[in-house]
């Protein structure tokens, strides 16, 4: 009887591991998640020194895990497992009181040609090279200069967790005391911790970023470091409309299928009819002597600055500016007075600021991590009177975007 169940179990255990192995091959691989809102990494090219330098390996365990047949139904039951066992955590996220999820492990930028593997630590170095080439631009720039760097949900939310605080409080101190007083640096963490903690809905429980609530807390704190403070509009000239339904990626990334979705409040000014958003793209041409010259040529544009159609799809915060863009423009139709021009050098924690901020200004938006990161060109280009940065913590402990600033 018990060599008939040890046989049983092989066979369970072999077809299991053959039929995984021969789905893995036939079926063809997945370029895009639209469960994780992510690419997937794709089959890497062989060469010798990638075999060296053990590049090749890490690709090639990055591919098999992003292809794995029935990845994601796989995930929910390690999820459905480690709650089982009171474990808070799955695939690096935390689980929280009230549902609230928080990764606390990150790919973390190393070098130009590598990122770790998930950890919870960071490179100081490697975020002080961002930090001080803001420094740097910060002190070449005439315009009144503005920036935040949201802190991640694990900073802001630490109260909902028993992960210690211990490196979220390293890289605030470091930040706070690597910048200058140039860069017009607002540490929001002390605020954002305040309002979560007594129950104000700041940062969204499945996702990595601030609500349109959060949001309008960091516009109030732009608008006092601009000195405009006279000029911030009331939560009362808001209304809200309610979008029920969001899972953000954070809730992808856990797997825990279980905790309930999140409400995006928008705050609606009610006037995005009177804004248009134009997209803009980049490309070489030679002139009339020959010599290659930058062309910018609108390749999509819509009145206000949502696209309700993300609305019903799962990535909802994309709505806000369409999505990621290099450049953008949002421009009052029809105004009565010529407006400030805004230039606002981002990721996409700036997207929901817009419906504030483009009431005040015309808003020039670069998007930071795709690469777009001359700001004192566009200044000038746009004729722009004031800049803003915005950039996420976690892009600043994983990419070396913001270094490039200029």
């Amino acid at each position: 009887m018990k060599k008939a169940i040890n046989l049983v179990t092989a066979v369970c255990f072999l077809t299991l591991v053959f039929a995984f192995t021969l789905a893995f091959w036939i079926l063809p691989d997945t370029a895009f998640s639209e469960e994780e809102n992510r690419s997937l990494a794709q089959f890497p090219e062989f060469t010798f020194s990638s075999l060296a330098d053990g590049t090749f390996s890490s690709e090639m365990t990055d591919f098999f895990a992003d292809q794995f047949p029935a990845r994601d139904f796989l995930v929910g039951i390690k999820a459905l497992s480690e709650t089982a066992l009171c474990r808070g955590e799955n695939n690096g996220v935390l689980r929280g009181e009230n549902g609230q999820l928080a990764v606390r492990k990150f790919r973390v930028y190393k070098s130009l040609l590598h990122q770790t593997a998930d950890i919870d630590y960071y490179y100081r170095d490697n975020v002080a090279l961002s930090l001080d080439a803001l420094n740097a631009y910060a002190a070449s720039e005439t315009r009144p200069l503005v920036t935040l760097l949201p802190p991640r949900s694990v900073d802001v939310a630490a109260s909902a967790f028993s992960y210690p605080t211990e490196i979220s409080d390293e890289l605030h101190s470091q930040i706070a005391e690597t910048l200058s007083p140039d860069t017009g640096y607002i540490d929001l963490l002390p605020l954002m911790r305040e309002r979560y903690d007594a129950g104000d809905y700041v940062y969204f429980r499945t996702d990595h970023h601030w609500t349109p609530e959060g949001a309008y807390l960091a516009y109030r704190e732009i608008m006092k470091g601009f000195d405009l403070e006279e000029e911030i509009l009331p939560l009362e000239a808001f209304t809200v409309e309610e979008i029920p339904g969001f899972r953000g990626t954070t809730w992808s990334k856990a797997g825990y299928k279980f905790v309930g979705p999140d409400t995006i409040r928008y705050l609606s000014p009610g006037n995005e009819d009177e804004f248009e958003t134009t997209c803009l793209s980049v490309k070489m041409v030679k002139d009339e002597n020959g010599k290659p010259q930058k062309v910018k040529e609108v390749y999509k544009s819509f009145t206000g600055w949502l696209n309700r159609d993300y609305f019903t799809a799962k990535d909802k915060y994309a709505a806000f500016l369409d999505g990621t863009h290099n450049e953008q423009l949002v421009t009052k139709k029809t105004a009565d007075v010529t407006r400030e021009r805004l230039l606002v050098m981002k990721d996409s924690f700036a997207n929901s600021l817009v419906p504030y901020l483009a009431e005040h200004f015309d808003l020039v938006i670069a998007n930071l991590t795709g690469g777009t990161a001359n700001a004192s060109e566009l200044a000038e280009e746009y004729e722009c009177t004031r800049v803003l940065v915005v950039y996420n913590w976690e892009n600043l402990i994983t990419a070396a975007s913001l270094a490039a600033i200029k």
